[in-house]
């Protein structure tokens, strides 16, 4: 795998530069902003709304108030330059959705996380034209440069920590405060002024393992759906990006997934191979049987890929053991499969 590049922010020549936070993953820009909302004063939670493949209204963002009189919505662009009429357009984009969707979910602030700078006044202006035309609506509408997110992020050095690297560059940078890399994320002594509990590294680590979980699920469903451009594109992703912050359970399974890639896509037994025991190193106790099937069938054939799961019981290799047994004209045999399949389904 490769190192967390797409997170590893150059610092500039100048300090009080604005961080360039285009130079980011767009998944990790956009869990970036979604916790620098979830610690708004008036937001009691927020969270990603929906995943890949899934239409999103027009928002990436939703939270919830602490005051329970209605949600808040953002959209997260992870760009270098965002000239008007891209604002314009996410506003569109919006309120294609209004009478629809949004209309009757009480949404009483939009925002606009931009990745780059919003200082030219055409942007300025459009940025005005939009407050205006939220306001029509009883939305509070917001747009938050690089700039407004480096203020944002100024009271919390756990989130720029976590985020940005070198991290011990950037939590001095934004935050004012001197630490060292090693003792942020591992260990937080009195010699350091930056308070990080245990308690916060873990949760923002788990809502990264769920957010991927659920991601991998989408894309084994876009790989069958025969969306590969799409699925290759977020596999590069994470391994440019948050690779680094996942769990050894989550990078086994796409490890796998990978594998299974490998041999569907290019037929590359030694890559599929190596992919797998990269896993295994990961996940020592994970089960490996499939894809170490269908290592064999690649390079053997059915009936010694036959043999390795003979005794599995779960759905997905059941259905691999009636796939060898229909290629190998054992017709009688791979419909009894099937039906065990069933009864183990409940079905009649």
């Amino acid at each position: 795998m490769t190192g967390n590049s797409a997170s590893y922010m150059t610092p500039g020549i100048v300090s009080g530069q604005d961080p360039p936070f285009y130079k980011m993953d767009s998944i990790l820009f956009q869990n970036l902003c979604r916790d620098i909302f979830d610690a708004e004063p008036t937001v009691s939670t927020c969270s990603v709304y929906g995943v890949i493949g899934e239409g999103q209204y027009g928002i990436d963002l939703r939270a919830f108030r602490k005051n329970g009189d209605g949600i808040e919505v953002g959209q997260c662009k992870c760009h270098r330059n965002f000239p008007p009429h891209k604002i314009r357009d996410v506003s569109d984009e919006f309120f294609k959705h209004w009478e629809s969707h949004w209309s009757k979910r009480n949404v009483k602030r939009f925002i606009l996380f931009v990745a780059c700078d919003l200082k030219k006044i055409n942007r300025q202006e459009e940025i005005s034209k939009q407050t205006k035309r939220f306001a029509k609506y009883g939305i509070e509408y917001e747009a938050w440069s690089a700039e407004q997110i480096r203020t944002k992020l100024g009271p919390y050095p756990w989130i720029v920590g976590f985020y940005l690297h070198p991290s011990d560059h950037w939590i001095k940078e934004i935050c004012g405060i001197s630490t060292s890399p090693s003792l942020f994320v591992e260990n937080t002594s009195a010699q350091t002024s930056v308070i990080v509990t245990e308690e916060q590294i873990s949760q923002l680590l788990g809502q990264e393992s769920k957010n991927t979980a659920k991601q991998l699920i989408c894309m084994r469903k876009e790989w069958q759906e025969g969306h590969k451009s799409k699925v290759m594109e977020w596999l590069e992703g994470l391994r440019n990006g948050k690779w680094h912050l996942l769990p050894s359970e989550v990078k086994a399974d796409v490890l796998l997934f990978e594998a299974g890639i490998e041999l569907d896509e290019k037929r590359d037994i030694g890559r599929a191979r190596e992919l797998a025991d990269e896993a295994c190193k990961f996940m020592p106790s994970q089960n490996q049987i499939r894809i170490r099937a269908m290592i064999v069938f690649h390079e053997k054939g059915p009936k010694e890929a036959l043999s390795m799961v003979d005794n599995q019981k779960d759905i997905d290799s059941l259905n691999l053991r009636a796939t060898f047994l229909l290629m190998l004209n054992r017709v009688e045999e791979a419909l009894d499969v099937l039906d065990f399949e069933d009864e183990s389904n409940g079905e009649t």
